[in-house]
C-alpha cells in the first residue's frame, strides 16, 4: 500500500524574465521610482488626446448601436475595447473618475444578456458622462460633481436592475 502513493517530483521553473532585464549593481530604488513618475508625467498630456479621441470614437460607436442589427453587435465590441482601454489608462493618468465611468459602463455591458432600446439607453448615459468629463475638463475624481455623476449611473443601473422604466 506504501508503494501505491504517487510519487513526488519537484520542478525547478526557469525564469526568462531573467536573462532579459538588466539590473544595474547598486541602482537606487527611489531614483528608479521618480525616474518612472516623470515618465509617467510626461505621458499624462498624451492621455488628454488619447481621451478626446476616444471620446469621439465612443460617440460614433453608440450611433452605430443605436442603428440595431449586425451594427450594435460590431459596435459593442469596439465600444467594449475602448472602455477597457480607457478605464486602464484613466487611473495612471490621474483621471479616476474616467476609470470609475468605463469600469461602470464596461460591467454594463458584459453582464447585459440582451441588447435592446433600454440596455443602449443606460450605455448612452454613460458614455454622455464621459463626454461632459472631458468636455469639462474634469480630473481627479471629481469632487462632489464626480460623485453626484457616479451616484446617477448608479441609481439608473439600480432602476434598470429593478426593472423600472428609464427616465
Amino acid at each position: 500500500m506504501a508503494n501505491d502513493k504517487p510519487k513526488v517530483e519537484f520542478v525547478d521553473n526557469p525564469n526568462p524574465l531573467r536573462s532579459k532585464v538588466k539590473v544595474k549593481a547598486g541602482a537606487d530604488p527611489s531614483a528608479m521610482i521618480a525616474q518612472a513618475e516623470e515618465s509617467v508625467k510626461k505621458l499624462g498630456g498624451e492621455f488628454e488626446t488619447i481621451f478626446n479621441e476616444n471620446v469621439a470614437a465612443l460617440v460614433a460607436a453608440m450611433g452605430e448601436i443605436r442603428q440595431g442589427g449586425m451594427t450594435r453587435e460590431r459596435a459593442l465590441i469596439q465600444m467594449r475595447r475602448l472602455l477597457h482601454d480607457l478605464r486602464g489608462q484613466a487611473g495612471t493618468f490621474g483621471y479616476p473618475l474616467v476609470s470609475h465611468v468605463g469600469d461602470s459602463a464596461c460591467k454594463f455591458i458584459d453582464l447585459s444578456e440582451d441588447f435592446g432600446d433600454t440596455e443602449v439607453d443606460v450605455l448612452r448615459m454613460h458614455i454622455d458622462a464621459l463626454k461632459a468629463i472631458n468636455q469639462t475638463r474634469i480630473k481627479g475624481d471629481g469632487g462632489p460633481i464626480g460623485k453626484e455623476l457616479m451616484s446617477g449611473l448608479r441609481k439608473v443601473i439600480l432602476k434598470y436592475n429593478n426593472g423600472a422604466a428609464l427616465e
